[in-house]
């Protein structure tokens, strides 16, 4: 089993914070994690994720096990960051906050025409911007399935 501590951003009763958060996986082939899960100690609680065989997972899982009013505030939770409709790889999603998606229909449009290099538009989970905007399905479309 490997440990990684990764700072993570959580909106905590309104306010950004910054919170160590350790990051559990066993590899078993080149590229390739199992049993992944994340523990944070948030307002005087000890959380953890249930075990998942993919980060997205494990981070969605941490999520429903978090108090109430805390949230992770990250690229995966962010109106901003798309899955390639296409596809794309483990800890992977995309940027578009210079774009407008009203629909899956424009986000698979843009994946198919666009003149970009997926390297310059490509986030991991975690990350986090000054951009940052929750998903709000009521304000704009985002193709992730936060």
């Amino acid at each position: 089993m490997k440990i990684d501590t990764l700072n993570v951003r959580y909106i905590i009763n309104g306010k950004i914070s910054v919170l160590p958060t350790k990051l559990f996986y066993c590899v078993v082939g080149e590229d390739e994690w199992r049993n992944i899960h994340l523990d944070v100690r948030v307002m005087d609680q000890d959380v953890q994720s249930k075990a998942s065989d993919s980060i997205e997972m494990a981070i969605k899982y941490l999520q429903r096990e978090l108090p109430e009013g805390v949230h992770i505030a990250c690229c995966q939770s962010c109106r901003h960051g798309h899955f390639n409709p296409y596809g794309d790889n483990e800890n992977e999603i995309f940027c578009l906050n210079d774009q407008k998606m009203r629909s899956k229909e424009d986000v698979v449009e843009y994946f198919s025409t666009a003149a970009f290099s997926l390297e310059e538009k490509s986030r991991k989970l975690l990350d986090y911007c000054e951009k940052y905007d929750p998903i709000c399905g009521e304000k704009s479309y985002t193709y992730n399935d936060w």
